[in-house]
């Protein structure tokens, strides 16, 4: 894609200026710059229900996979150990999840939701729906279903080649 003088903004976010400003952008550049501004839509959509981002993928992750060992929270989330257990705590605390002892295994702890984390999930659902409609109404319904698929297969090839537990995730 070549940049259009609207784009321009997009290079003087970057730091690029004068004839290095009539290149291709670079996809990754765009997923950047509109991450940036949807992050900061998120961060501002949870703070209301007392949900961090962090927390906001543990909860994720529990309602597509159900109740889970904690171990496989770590992989899923590409925290270290002592990182999850700050985060399950706080979830914990503020009654979204629950933690049980595995029965087959007394040492694994199974994490699930409890009902007023999916009553949160959904309110965070209606949220993140609004911000979709904020941040994507310049494409039409089809464009944001193609969107949402090519992202979702981005988004899968990574998390493929996640082997190492890291503070941002993967």
């Amino acid at each position: 894609m070549y940049i259009t003088n609207d784009a321009y903004t997009t290079l003087d976010w970057m730091g690029v200026t004068g004839s290095d400003a009539q290149v291709a952008v670079a996809s990754s550049l765009l997923i950047a710059q509109l991450a940036r501004g949807t992050r900061r839509r998120i961060e501002e959509a949870v703070v209301p229900l007392g949900v961090r981002p962090r927390e906001l993928l543990a909860l994720q992750h529990l309602r597509e996979r159900g109740p889970s060992a904690q171990q496989t929270l770590v992989d899923l989330l590409g925290v270290d150990a002592t990182n999850l257990v700050a985060v399950l705590n706080s979830l914990e605390d503020a009654d979204l999840i629950q933690r049980r002892r595995d029965r087959a295994d007394r040492r694994r702890a199974i994490i699930e939701l409890s009902t007023k984390g999916e009553h949160v999930l959904a309110e965070l659902d209606r949220a993140l729906r609004q911000i979709d409609d904020e941040v994507l109404s310049a494409l039409t319904d089809s464009q944001r279903e193609t969107l949402n698929s090519l992202l979702a297969k981005a988004v899968e090839h990574i998390h493929a080649d996640c082997t190492q537990p890291s503070d941002e995730g993967c």
